[in-house]
């Protein structure tokens, strides 16, 4: 049997003939956490990012706290501008992270 939740298989144990599916306080255990999200502003994260463009590539990585990559965007021109322009795209559709592998997608 499928768990209405997530889909997957549910084990069923036998308790006084009766089948009781293996959820606990109404949680499939089969279900995966919440994903996390950044208390870093999206729009922030666009305005520094769009500096790339005028020589001053990876502030945004820094505000994002990723500050290896920070500076090799930094150094490099934002990797030529394409690495900006990339990471552009990331941040306006909601899947760039900062780094504590947390989404930043908050206006």
């Amino acid at each position: 049997m499928r768990c209405p939740h997530c889909g997957g298989e549910i084990d069923f144990f036998e308790k006084d003939m009766t089948y009781t599916p293996n959820i606990i306080n109404n949680i499939c255990i089969n279900q995966t956490p919440a994903e996390e999200i950044s208390t870093r502003k999206k729009s922030t994260s666009i305005i520094l990012c769009c500096l790339g463009f005028f020589g001053l590539g990876g502030f945004h990585r820094f505000y994002a706290g990723q500050i290896v990559t920070g500076l090799v965007w930094l150094c490099t021109a934002g990797c030529f501008f394409i690495g900006t322009v990339i990471d552009l795209i990331t941040i306006i559709m909601g899947k760039f992270y900062d780094s504590k592998e947390r989404r930043i997608s908050k206006w």
